[in-house]
């Protein structure tokens, strides 16, 4: 009787264990990872101070991912997928711009935090 018993409670305890084992990795495989940070700080031209109000595009090949405008202190915060990304910005934002910087050909796989520098105004 005291086989049976011990027996019963193996068969028991490892089907507790599968079924809690399997609903964990059912958990972790349907739930999508986070996307990575690609933050954009711009600055303005020469570098020493942030600009607040820019636009900042984000495409890879011609396809706009993402639009934004740089907060106070100059970042424009965003998650992505990864990929090769374009990313302009423009002060003031378009068509009235009259100053712009970029981030050509960026391979954006983890977090990031990149600054872009205006150029002149044209």
């Amino acid at each position: 009787m005291k086989k049976i018993l011990i027996s019963t409670a193996i068969v028991l305890a490892a089907i507790a264990t599968f079924a809690v084992n399997e609903t964990i990795s059912s958990k972790a495989n349907s739930e999508p990872l986070p996307l990575p940070a690609f933050n954009i700080r711009v600055m303005q031209y020469g570098g020493s101070s942030p600009q607040q109000g820019a636009s900042v595009k984000y495409f890879i090949g011609t396809t706009l991912q993402f639009s934004g405008t740089t907060d106070v202190n100059g970042w424009c915060y965003t998650t992505l997928a990864t990929g090769t990304y374009n990313v302009y910005a423009y002060y003031p934002p378009q068509p009235n711009d009259g100053q712009s910087g970029s981030l050509l050909g960026f391979y954006h796989d983890n977090d990031n935090d990149e600054v872009i520098v205006l150029g002149p105004n044209y």
